[in-house]
C-alpha cells in the first residue's frame, strides 16, 4: 500500500472515467443485448454469488469484499465473454484469501491446520463452489459445475495480469 494516495496503483490504473468503462461495457450490452440496468443486477448477482460462497467458507467479509472487488475491476476493462464469470468469481474469492489472510495465520495454517480464520484447503474450496452451485444455482448448471480447481490457478494467472497492468 502506499503512503501517497496520488502514487499508487488504485489512483493511477483503477480511477476509470464513467465513458471509459462505458466504451469496455458498450460491447457486451451489444453481445447479450442486454440494458445497463440489466448489466448491474448481472453484476450484483456475482457479487451474491461471491458472498455466499465466502459465507460457505467462512471468510472474513474484508476478504469476500476484497474479491468482490476484483470481479468488478476485472469486467471494468475486459468482457463476460472473456472468462466465465462462474469460474471468475471463485477465483477472485481464492486470490483473496491469498491476499487478505494475515501472516499470522499462514503460520498457524502451515504448522497445525488452523483453519477457522486461515485459507480453506483447496479441496475443500473447489467442493463447497461444487456444491453451492449444486445447491443454490442448480437452474443455472442442469449438470455438474464443469469448473475444478486447475481451472481456478489457470484463471488466477489471467487475473494477476489485469491486476498488475
Amino acid at each position: 500500500m502506499s503512503g501517497n494516495f496520488w502514487k499508487s496503483s488504485h489512483y493511477q490504473q483503477w480511477l476509470l472515467d464513467p465513458q471509459e468503462i462505458m466504451l469496455h461495457r458498450i460491447k457486451d450490452l451489444q453481445a447479450f443485448n442486454l440494458k445497463e440496468d440489466e448489466y448491474y443486477k448481472l453484476m450484483i448477482f456475482f457479487a451474491n454469488f461471491i458472498q455466499a460462497l465466502g459465507e460457505n467458507l467462512r471468510l472474513r467479509q474484508q476478504v469476500i469484499a476484497t474479491a468482490t472487488v476484483y470481479l468488478r475491476r476485472f469486467y471494468s476493462k475486459y468482457s463476460l465473454k472473456c472468462i466465465d464469470p462462474f469460474l471468475l468469481a471463485p477465483t477472485c474469492l481464492f486470490l483473496a484469501t491469498k491476499v487478505e489472510v494475515p501472516k499470522f495465520f499462514f503460520f498457524f495454517y502451515f504448522l497445525s491446520q488452523f483453519k477457522e480464520f486461515g485459507l480453506p484447503s483447496q479441496h475443500r474450496f473447489a467442493t463447497v463452489t461444487a456444491n453451492l452451485v449444486k445447491t443454490k444455482y442448480s437452474h443455472l448448471f442442469p449438470q455438474e459445475y464443469p469448473y475444478k480447481i486447475g481451472h481456478i490457478w489457470e484463471c488466477e494467472f489471467y487475473l494477476l495480469e489485469v491486476m498488475v497492468n
